[in-house]
């Protein structure tokens, strides 16, 4: 008999940390799907920045960010911002980071992207993504360089 109660505490143990392994795995393989998606979107979007086409990159924002500032005002802003850095000479993608919450925005799920970046006009330089995956694809909320 207690050798019975041995031996099924034992599989049931083998099977708890199986169950618990595969969950993980998952787990991890969900959440490198989620980065992997949305740092694509977020070079496909730093392509359109780095070309120039500013007018296309606004179209690319959600709704309701363009709701709130029109083309004109996205455009001269990344003038501003982005131009002054020149061409990009390199970038290397650094980490994502995901969360549900962004301050000033609704609930959602938000990925933070980070870039190491070279530009023609500063040597080192970080670039900061948020997206935002909306209308079942990723689009960007915020873009920084520090």
């Amino acid at each position: 008999m207690k050798r019975s109660l041995a031996l099924l505490v034992c599989l049931s143990m083998i099977l708890f940390q199986s169950c618990i392994f595969h969950s993980v795995s998952k787990a991890r393989t969900q959440k490198r799907e989620r980065e992997k998606e949305a740092r694509t979107a977020a070079l496909d979007w730093l392509g359109l920045i780095d070309e120039g086409k500013y007018a296309r990159a606004y179209a690319e924002e959600p709704a309701r960010l363009r709701a709130a500032t029109t083309e004109g005002q996205f455009i001269r802003s990344m003038e501003s911002r982005r131009a002054p850095f020149g061409r990009v000479l390199s970038r290397k993608f650094i980490g994502a980071a995901f969360t549900s919450k962004l301050t000033g925005s609704p609930d959602g799920r938000y990925e933070s992207i980070l870039f190491r970046t070279s530009f023609e006009h500063k040597a080192l330089a970080a670039e900061r993504v948020i997206l935002a995956h909306e209308e079942d694809q990723w689009r960007i909320v915020d873009y920084r360089v520090y």
